[in-house]
């Protein structure tokens, strides 16, 4: 039965693998719609530099910087991507088969620290500390 993109939010009964396959999809899609969106806000420097101002700052609106909390998710998304990525290349050229949730969860980790360090020095380059 063919449940399309909506079945992949259907963990139940299903391991690791479709896990990561699933939010690999997700988060390549993710990426894609980031893609775009960026090129949109950059397009507005063709229209002059006072109009890609106005948008960003119409974006960026208030006291707090409420797109800080969707750059790190954007981070996330970019490690996990990027760490599953690494593991799919590794699997297809034949290592690491027999040991695929060791490997994902081996490189996810590896990921997680990787954005703890993205983390501190983000912080620290906003000068938030």
């Amino acid at each position: 039965m063919n449940e399309g993109p909506l079945g992949w939010a259907k963990f139940y009964r299903k391991g690791v693998g479709y896990f990561a396959f699933a939010m690999h999809r997700l988060s390549g899609l993710v990426i894609v719609f980031y893609l775009y969106l960026h090129l949109f806000v950059l397009s507005h420097l063709l229209s002059g530099a006072a109009t890609y101002n106005s948008l960003v700052t119409s974006i960026t609106y208030g006291p707090y910087d409420s797109f800080l909390v969707l750059d790190v998710l954007l981070a996330l998304v970019i490690f996990y991507h990027g760490a599953n990525g690494t593991r799919l290349a590794l699997n297809e050229m034949g290592i690491g088969l027999k040991n695929h949730k060791v490997m994902f969860y081996f490189f996810e980790s590896i990921a997680v620290v990787i954005l703890g360090v993205f983390l501190y020095y983000a912080y620290m380059f906003i000068g938030a500390a």
